[in-house]
């Protein structure tokens, strides 16, 4: 997924003679912490920040051209990048510019959630487990056979290393919402299940139809 499929081209962007009291208002209304500066070429200057503007006594004077702090990224850039940036520097907004540094547009760090919803496949019904091992345990292709010699399919693979421990979280998802095969099978090859989350399991509801209806015997 590139940024190119994400821009917002709708959104404002400041000129050296606006005021900081408008540039304020702009924020405010578009529920942004910051905003992009460009001059009468379409130039992307860089990058006006909300509590850079707090910090101007005067509200009423212009906001010039301080070149301070330009981050930007390029269309065909990965959304990963993306993500780098602008966790790095905590921006909710990144300029998108051309190789020229024209301004094209931005992805907002709401935009940049969404495309990342997406990409992991968050709204697709299925279950997650979350694995635990050593890195030198990890092999991709193990957890893929296992996962799928249970008729499952992996939606979505990340890993994170733990810093205290040193050891890898796997969070999986898979295309099942009883996960108690997939589950099974990894206990079965001696991995750590540290975490499940799914809907209620097949197995369970039918043992409880089972048990609802022992009672209803019990009861005659």
């Amino acid at each position: 997924m590139l940024v190119k499929d994400f821009i917002m081209k709708e959104l404002p962007v400041l000129k050296s003679f606006d005021t900081v009291e408008y540039a304020l208002a702009i924020m405010d209304d578009y529920k942004l912490k910051h905003l992009p500066l460009v001059n009468d070429g379409g130039i992307y200057r860089c990058l006006i920040s909300e509590k850079d503007l707090l910090t101007i006594p005067e509200p009423s004077g212009t906001i010039g051209e301080p070149v301070l702090f330009a981050p930007s990224i390029r269309k065909n850039s990965h959304l990963h990048e993306a993500l780098s940036i602008m966790t790095r520097y905590g921006l909710s907004l990144l300029p998108v510019v051309t190789a020229d540094g024209v301004y094209t547009g931005a992805i907002t760090r709401d935009k940049l959630i969404d495309a990342l919803s997406e990409l992991c496949n968050a709204e697709a019904e299925g279950s997650i487990i979350v694995l635990e091992m050593m890195p030198q345990d990890y092999v991709l292709s193990d957890i893929a056979r296992l996962v799928e010699s249970n008729n499952a399919h992996v939606l979505n693979l990340l890993s994170h290393q733990d810093k205290e421990t040193g050891r890898l979280l796997i969070t999986i998802k898979i295309d099942l919402e009883d996960a108690s095969p997939v589950i099974r099978s990894f206990e079965r090859f001696n991995y750590t299940v540290l975490y499940h989350f799914m809907e209620k399991g097949m197995v369970d509801d039918l043992l409880q139809q089972r048990m609802n209806e022992l009672l209803h015997y019990m009861n005659m």
